[in-house]
């Protein structure tokens, strides 16, 4: 047992004092990634696991139409519209659309809702809608673009320029892989949006120019008709592809309770023969989710239920010693080849008794008596609370020892006790010089009437 808290207490001491132990290093193997430029992140720390080129400005194409989608639904979220709005196409429903441009023919004076244009918009990528959307939140299409632009910038997009709301080509429409990866963070964070472009198909209502319309989805991640793309845990968002802008495709997939964000930008569509092509925006945003989910998770790097240290406690009943441990679990995203156990840690103690070392009783079991803090590569983890394991009752005899330790410390009591001591000393000295003179007098006075000067000696001073 002596040995055991020997240890404990060296255990403490170092980390008191910051003893640092060499972080082990890793190097988990980079993706092979062909796209001009690429994201990969974790949604719920936000931490970017790779990226290329992502900052570097880029054509979004229709991947443009996934901030169009959002700013309409945000619309509907703060009471401004619904998603049950009938909206009437205008005579601007193909402006700044070429006559090969992806739609879903909805003429002017079609009339249908926005949850409908929304579909369109998402699913199989139809220009106009965004134009109808456009005009329904923004009031016009150049006044909506500017309210894109406005709330790219209050995201912190700062490579990201918006000249229309589709995606067409425009040598000032542009974004970067990184701020698509902001504006898909917010996106995200919304149902109603992650609900409609995660649609592999649909039925949308007749309208009262048109039947039904059935909408396939240009996302083949999510397609059950596109068994060699299909990426099971795949969801959302939006493709997009244009001469200029390659094939570009915002992604996002759950896997074991992990979130993954996924942005490929110029991509290519590398041949196969017999006139067939491998679409590499979507081939590579599954490599991404693959090494993202092979080669990181969420892990513990503390145990509520492992004993942190001993600390000696002073005055405890039958105690001189306390095991503290963790108030609750950490766990922290990282990835799977680094030794958690090579993590630093700095463990501070609360009430340290001066000079002692220790902290005095009584302690309650959970009582909290310290936090520790967990340090890997520049990172800084917690601080969580580090609580008494049991009970330690006072031992009201040592207390009282200790009162009178501390009390005869006290500088004022030296004085007091000194002061006392010496009037103890003066009044001694005065009963001694006292009754010195007294006994020569009364040895006088004998002699006196042994001699017959007096005829009398006073009873009480015969005493």
């Amino acid at each position: 047992m002596a040995k055991f808290k020997y240890i404990a207490y060296m255990f403490i001491f170092s980390l008191l004092c910051g003893i640092i132990l060499p972080l082990y290093c890793h190097a988990v193997e980079q993706p092979d990634i062909d796209a001009a430029a690429c994201v990969i992140a974790e949604v719920d720390t936000g931490e970017i696991l790779y990226a290329k080129n992502e900052h570097n400005k880029m054509y979004p194409a229709s991947t443009t139409k996934m901030v169009t989608a959002l700013l309409a639904i945000i619309a509907c979220e703060e009471g401004a519209a619904s998603l049950s709005d009938v909206v009437t196409a205008s005579e601007n429903v193909n402006e700044g659309l070429t006559w090969d441009s992806s739609t879903v023919y909805i003429q002017p004076g079609e009339q249908m809702t926005l949850e409908s244009l929304l579909y369109c918009a998402l699913v199989p990528s139809a220009n106009e809608a965004c134009n109808i959307i456009a005009e329904h939140i923004g009031g016009s299409i150049e006044n909506f673009v500017a309210m894109m632009n406005s709330y790219a910038a209050k995201l912190g997009c700062s490579g990201t320029h918006f000249t229309n709301t589709h995606g067409m080509p425009d040598d000032n429409h542009y974004t970067t892989a990184y701020d698509l990866y902001l504006l898909t963070r917010e996106a995200i964070k919304y149902d109603s949006f992650m609900t409609i472009c995660n649609t592999p198909s649909i039925e949308i209502p007749a309208t009262n120019m048109s039947d039904v319309r059935y909408l396939v989805t240009t996302n083949y991640l999510i397609s059950p008709d596109q068994p060699n793309y299909r990426y099971q845990y795949a969801v959302g968002i939006k493709t997009g592809s244009t001469d200029s802008a390659g094939f570009c495709l915002v992604s996002s997939a759950r896997k074991d309770g992990i979130n993954m964000i996924s942005v490929v930008l110029g991509a290519t569509a590398v041949p196969l023969g017999d006139g067939a092509f491998r679409i590499t925006s979507f081939t590579e945003t599954k490599t991404l989710f693959e090494w993202a989910f092979r080669n990181f998770s969420y892990r513990e790097i503390l145990s509520a239920t492992e004993l942190t240290a001993e600390v000696p406690v002073a005055m405890g009943e039958g105690m001189d010693s306390v095991i503290i441990h963790p108030a609750t679990s950490l766990t922290e995203f990282l990835a799977n080849d680094i030794d958690v156990d090579s993590f630093d840690r700095s463990v501070t103690i609360f009430g340290l008794e001066d000079g002692t070392g220790e902290i005095a009783a009584p302690i309650a079991a959970g009582e909290v008596l310290g936090e520790i803090y967990i340090y890997y590569d520049g990172k800084t983890y917690g601080p969580v609370s580090l609580l008494a394991n049991t009970d330690v009752p006072l031992s009201k005899a040592e207390y009282m020892k200790a009162r009178i330790k501390e009390t005869l410390r006290q500088a004022w009591l030296k004085w007091v006790l000194g002061g006392i001591f010496f009037i103890f000393l003066l009044y001694a000295a005065f009963v001694i010089r006292y009754n010195i003179l007294r006994a020569r007098h009364r040895k006088r006075r004998r002699q006196a009437y042994e001699a017959g000067i007096i005829s009398t000696i006073d009873r009480d001073k015969r005493r």
